[in-house]
């Protein structure tokens, strides 16, 4: 890749970005599809930004040889996780609009890069993405719904051989709707009878699609098949219920409903993870398995990573450790009390009375916070170089 100055792409606010703009470091400033709102980050971007121009060299590659060039040139977990949401969409896509190019092994690179970020850091992991949970955009939340499943199945002990057809499950279980769920998500009302009957028949067609490019995992199938089954009989698509529903299906249900709680909907903001958390393990308690709702509530903590908090003393902060005690995650403080951004996150001490949580914060309230995404888990992490 080559960097190219911004500055040449005429950019105006207003514009929705064709290619991500990175810094000459290679920070993201600013990612691919997003729109330019403001003055203050269209001037950011022309003094600062550079895009990535294949060279000649690099378009001779295959889509998956760029990918894992790319992966492993990106240093940051945010920037992997960027490229994977990029290449998630396009494989799922691609799976809906025959004849699909797309095969098991583009969706086992993006997989076994998933594992890769878990296993190095599940806590970065997880909370880059909790900080990002607004989005509406699918690719996103299958990755979100991936690495909880993948944090159940570890939890459950399951075989890695599971844990990988799970995590790729819940990758694909809504890749029937793809081209429909924003739509779907955000319609006002009572759907459609057309979309009532799309959302009862998407996990049958999307099995279909797996099996079109020649999917033959029955754990990854099964998931697929029964993600919308539930423990009381009330799911879809052949109202399933208790020991006739195995535990792979299970995890992925979890999984895929507790990050749609975590994203808005036409008819409800988007559930805080605590509030998600409590909803599941109450009013959840007849259709979800009600040992996994525990599991997830203890993996993750009152304070699961990537979660904003206001403190005692008037500061903003983000949770970026779990600790033994539920109650007492490893913070760092973002925001000053004034809502002005430290340069960099600043240490505190949830025992310290000026830093004790008297509030949890909705992430997109404070967008901002994800310039410092990086810094949050830098002094902790092993990703500080390129590599897999």
């Amino acid at each position: 890749m080559e960097l190219v100055a911004a500055s040449g792409l005429g950019l105006k606010i207003g514009d929705r970005l064709e290619v991500a703009i990175v810094d000459r470091s290679g920070q993201v400033l600013l990612q691919k599809g997003k729109v330019i709102g403001t003055e203050a980050v269209l001037d950011r971007l022309n003094e600062r930004g550079f895009f990535q121009r294949q060279t000649v060299e690099e378009e001779e590659l295959s889509d998956l040889d760029r990918l894992e060039e790319q992966l492993h040139r990106e240093s940051s977990t945010e920037g992997r996780l960027a490229l994977l949401v990029e290449q998630i969409e396009k494989l799922l896509r691609s799976l809906v609009r025959p004849p699909s190019g797309t095969t098991w092994a583009d969706l086992e690179s993006v997989v076994r890069w998933l594992d890769e970020l878990f296993v190095r850091d599940q806590d970065q992991f997880i909370g880059v993405q909790q900080l990002l949970a607004h989005s509406h955009t699918l690719s996103e939340r299958a990755l979100h719904a991936a690495a909880v499943a993948k944090l159940l199945a570890v939890a459950e002990g399951l075989p890695r051989e599971t844990q990988t057809s799970l995590v790729a499950a819940a990758l694909t279980v809504d890749v029937a709707v793809v081209e429909d769920h924003d739509g779907l998500a955000l319609h006002p009302g009572d759907l459609l009878d057309h979309h009532k009957q799309m959302v009862a028949e998407h996990p049958v067609r999307a099995v279909e699609l797996l099996k079109h490019i020649g999917v033959d995992d029955a754990v990854w199938m099964q998931a697929v098949a029964m993600h919308h089954e539930r423990i009381d009989g009330s799911g879809y698509p052949r109202g399933l219920a208790g020991a006739q529903i195995p535990v792979g299906p299970r995890i992925v249900a979890l999984a895929d409903a507790f990050t749609a709680m975590m994203r808005p909907r036409a008819d409800r903001p988007a559930y805080l993870a605590k509030d998600a958390l409590r909803e599941l393990f109450v009013g959840g308690a007849a259709k979800f398995d009600a040992r996994l709702v525990q599991v997830l509530v203890k993996q993750l903590g009152v304070y699961p990573p990537g979660t904003v908090v206001k403190l005692a003393n008037g500061e903003v902060g983000v949770c970026v450790r779990r600790t033994n005690d539920a109650r007492k995650p490893v913070l760092r403080a973002v925001m000053d009390p004034s809502g002005q951004l430290y340069a960099t996150p600043k240490r505190r001490n949830v025992d310290e009375t000026a830093s004790k949580i008297v509030e949890v914060l909705p992430a997109d309230r404070h967008r901002n916070i994800r310039s410092l995404i990086v810094q949050l888990w830098k002094k902790d992490l092993e990703l500080t170089e390129g590599g897999g």
